[in-house]
């Protein structure tokens, strides 16, 4: 199943591996330990807890604007309302008047 290519390239790979000097291997141990330490600092109460406020506190002021924004200003509104209400009444008593000239808009049109 292996092709030649592959079996060398194996064997290339086997005999690098092998001729590692114990320099680098102790180089490679260090750069290893040094992430360990790093990423075991990055998981301190205190740096999980830096990185939880910022979503959390984003999330909360945006909830709280659409919240100021979703609700009316004043507990004294409902006079515009009223007003709209009326104008919707004005509405509904010429509603015959509107329904009579769909009906008839052929005829007088002429």
């Amino acid at each position: 199943m292996n092709t030649e290519l592959e079996q060398d390239l194996q064997s290339d790979l086997r005999h690098s591996e092998q001729a590692v000097e114990a320099q680098h291997i102790q180089q490679l141990s260090d750069f290893r330990q040094q992430t360990l330490r790093a990423s075991l600092s990055n998981t301190s109460p205190r740096y999980r807890l830096r990185r939880f406020l910022w979503p959390t506190a984003s999330m909360t002021l945006a909830s709280l604007l659409v919240l100021v924004l979703a609700t009316p200003l004043s507990p004294f509104s409902s006079a515009p309302l009223n007003e709209q209400l009326s104008d919707k009444v004005e509405l509904y008593d010429d509603l015959e008047f509107y329904y009579w000239l769909a009906e008839n808009e052929q005829d007088l049109r002429g």
